[in-house]
């Protein structure tokens, strides 16, 4: 898979050795919204390496204080993954989302209000993209959520 600017920051969680990488909670091509990702990761997951990225530049990395949860996970094509631990109610008025088609890349806005009318103000982003499927392709494949800052006027 080719890198984007959507790839410029991400926040990824690792093992204490650094050795395998266990998630990657976040990816944006913008540094506002990465930070505001790497703050909530730090209090959503105690106990584990964070380690904040600008393109394949350490930003930060952190072992978080707080003895480590285990998080809710699901099985997607046969992997394990925990997904981008964000709750719908941390977004701001400025913030627009986009959903990913997994299978056909297709791609379209999202309404953040929409959807906590639908999931509520605590639907965790791991758990709505389950919910979502693309509506433009004949395989109707799973989506990826992303955030996006709104360009100023």
């Amino acid at each position: 898979m080719a890198k984007t600017a959507e790839d410029n920051f991400r926040i990824e969680v690792w093992d204490r050795e650094e050795q395998a990488l266990s998630e990657t909670i976040s990816r944006s091509p913008d540094s506002t919204v990465s930070q505001a990702a790497w703050q909530a990761a730090i209090r959503r997951r105690p106990g584990m390496l964070l380690i904040h990225y600008n393109s394949r530049h350490v930003m930060e990395k952190i072992l978080t204080p707080g003895e480590v949860k285990i998080a809710p996970q699901a099985i997607i094509d046969g992997s394990v993954h925990a997904g981008l631990d964000i709750a719908l109610g941390d977004l701001r008025e400025w913030h627009v989302l986009r959903a990913w088609c997994r299978s056909c890349s297709n791609h379209a806005t999202v309404k953040p209000a929409g959807l906590i009318e639908r999931y509520g103000k605590g639907a965790l982003f791991s758990s709505v993209e389950r919910a979502l499927f693309c509506t433009s392709c004949d395989r109707g494949g799973p989506v990826r959520l992303e955030i996006h800052k709104l360009p100023r006027n």
